[in-house]
């Protein structure tokens, strides 16, 4: 069986709508409909309570009816015009219910895109990729790459800000022609249904599975803080212009991307631990940093390191939660660190607005931002603290159970999804 590359062509383009907004939502939200940071806050978070909430019934249904591409076309249709409603509509509150509904349909999409993808993986028949964790890596990379390119799409709304929605619109009808025509179903292959039970079974056998968890949930958190309250920072107060904004806030998501693959291959010589560790710290200190200046270099910089950092540490802390995994429920525990990391994404807009609002009543306006971006950067570097002390315990933990994957593996050589 060859590379699947309509499919991971599919996952990189119907990622571009999501994040070619993202330039433009100070625009649209705040001028075109006078709305306030809250709303911005709120429209950035929204999508992220539908995916949450809609994820695992496009999983039951898709399952149920043993078919993903007909419900991936027909949903990438029914964003699309939802995409299109987003410009058409004014009064808020419709405004952002359509944005929850378009983050309801959205996961329908990308999750079955992904599921398409392990479906391939889980395939026992292909030998190429089975139990290899190589072709989910791999889709999850151009997942990755489709969010950072779209950024810089962002300027197509430098004249007409609802621009970029309607490019958005035209590329999810795209993906929906070309999955519908081009996306080949090769059978449904299940990995083990998410339990609470079975969470609690993980956690119980070993509590430093939160280390990973508290990782994902405060990474996705802080991006919150960037495309809400750093974004209308750079727009109002820098006066970035669309485009520019969506080049600069590509400079962490890019790196992010690109060192997905290299950062998987250093953490089988150094370990995944340290890899979370200094890529946090890293992201941290320079997240912190890129608040406290107005010098287009300075800027440059500071965002590039953040990226750097978030590269490092982004697949190493995925490796991490399945590593320490209690054998036969890692996809148990996989579903529950990408649900937190969810969470993260969708409280981070929320609470970054309210924090502003809390610096500027009790700070300078010069000094106010600044001690928001720190605030936001000294979450991930107070957590790197708070891990170190617990380093070797948590190798120890690593140790113990790779020396049980190893029995198990030499019992039964099939792997343990």
């Amino acid at each position: 069986m060859g590379f699947p590359y309509t499919l991971v062509t599919l996952v990189f383009l119907s990622m571009l709508p999501v994040t070619m907004i993202v330039p433009v939502v100070k625009d649209v939200v705040k001028d075109r409909l006078l709305g306030s940071n809250w709303e911005v806050a709120y429209f950035t978070s929204i999508p992220m309570l539908g995916s949450f909430l809609f994820a695992p019934i496009a999983g039951i249904i898709s399952d149920r009816f043993k078919n993903r591409k007909y419900f991936i076309s027909f949903f990438c249709f029914v964003d699309a015009g939802l995409f299109y409603s987003l410009t058409v509509v004014t009064d808020m509150g419709l405004f952002l219910f359509l944005r929850f509904l378009e983050g309801a349909a959205h996961i329908f999409i990308i999750g079955l895109l992904l599921s398409s993808a392990a479906d391939r993986e889980n395939d026992p028949e292909n030998k190429r990729y089975y139990g290899k964790g190589i072709l989910m890596g791999i889709t999850g990379m151009f997942l990755s790459l489709g969010g950072a390119f779209g950024m810089p799409l962002g300027i197509l709304g430098r004249k007409n800000p609802l621009m970029p929605f309607y490019v958005g619109s035209g590329i999810l009808i795209f993906v929906g022609l070309f999955s519908l025509l081009m996306l080949k179903d090769r059978g449904i292959h299940k990995v083990k249904d998410f339990k609470l039970s079975d969470l609690k079974v993980a956690i119980f056998e070993n509590p430093f599975l939160f280390v990973p968890f508290l990782f994902n949930f405060i990474d996705r958190f802080t991006v919150g803080f960037i495309i809400s309250s750093f974004n209308i920072h750079l727009r109002e107060t820098l006066a970035f212009h669309p485009g520019m904004l969506g080049v600069f806030l590509g400079l962490v998501l890019f790196p992010m991307s690109l060192l997905s693959y290299p950062s998987a291959l250093l953490a089988r010589k150094t370990g995944v631990l340290p890899l979370v560790l200094v890529g946090s710290t890293i992201y941290g200190i320079f997240l912190g940093l890129s608040g406290t200046t107005n010098e287009f270099w300075y800027l440059f910089t500071f965002l590039l390191i953040c990226g750097i950092g978030a590269g490092v540490m982004f697949v190493p802390s995925m490796m991490l939660a399945s590593k320490m995994s209690k054998p036969g429920l890692t996809a148990t525990t996989m579903s529950a660190f990408t649900g937190v990391g969810s969470l993260g994404f969708m409280l981070g807009p929320v609470v970054s607005v309210q924090m502003q609002m809390v610096f500027e009543s009790v700070l300078p306006p010069a000094y106010s931002f600044s001690a928001l971006s720190f605030f936001f950067g000294f979450l991930e570097i107070g957590l790197v603290f708070l891990t170190i002390p617990f380093f070797k315990k948590i190798l120890g933990k690593m140790n113990r159970i790779d020396e049980e994957r190893e029995k198990i593996s030499l019992a039964n050589p099939d792997p343990i999804l």
